[in-house]
């Protein structure tokens, strides 16, 4: 099976913790809702995808690839897929890194075989690593999928979930760090789809 992910790029990148001090700089966050927004907006990506705060969940193997089946994201090698995809599913990618000015896929969905999934266009790709760079922001932030309501990914048990998050008074917002951001044509600031949790465990990055 080809290898689906570069994992030493992937061990490569910040912790949630790391990537969001990173995110808390002067400026990032007028970047984001000036050049980046812009970017989103001309290639009508907003439609479809958003602005990812790139961190990892584990460390990777050779041959491991993150995916997530229902919400829940697993760790999974070759023969994991192949098992996944003889009952008539695909596995596809959903988020990317930007990385070394590329846009390499970072982790994965199981959906039906044949269902249609959007893919970021190679223009919108090109303006995006521009727009990064000029910005300082190069290996800060990537793309990632909108799914069809705002999340957050929290830790249940040993295993981490992704649920519905309908800003409900049951949880403290102070626990959760903003990751996916959402822009709209009629408001000029970004808007935040995915959170994750702060307790949600996160591998160290691998020792070189």
């Amino acid at each position: 099976m080809a290898v689906l992910i570069d994992h030493v790029r992937y061990n490569d990148l910040p912790s949630l913790e790391e990537a969001n001090i990173s995110r808390q700089a002067p400026s990032v966050d007028d970047t984001i809702n000036g050049p980046i927004r812009d970017v989103f907006l001309k290639h009508a990506a907003h439609l479809t995808f958003c602005l990812y705060l790139q961190h990892r969940h584990h460390t990777v193997g050779a041959g491991e690839v993150v995916v997530k089946v229902e919400g829940t994201g697993h760790l999974m090698d070759g023969q994991a897929i192949k098992s996944i995809v003889s009952f008539g599913n695909e596995v596809v990618p959903t988020t990317w890194m930007a990385s070394g000015g590329q846009v390499l896929p970072m982790e994965f969905a199981v959906v039906p075989a044949g269902t249609a999934t959007p893919v970021p266009t190679s223009a919108f790709l090109s303006d995006f690593l521009s727009v990064l760079a000029l910005n300082g922001c190069d290996g800060l932030f990537g793309i990632d999928t909108i799914a069809k309501v705002a999340w957050s990914e929290m830790s249940i048990g040993d295993v981490s979930v992704v649920v519905p998050s309908n800003d409900g008074d049951g949880y403290s917002q102070d626990k959760f760090i903003p990751v996916a951001f959402v822009f709209g044509e009629e408001k000029p600031e970004f808007m935040v789809h995915g959170k994750c949790g702060k307790d949600h465990k996160h591998t160290s990055k691998p020792q070189k």
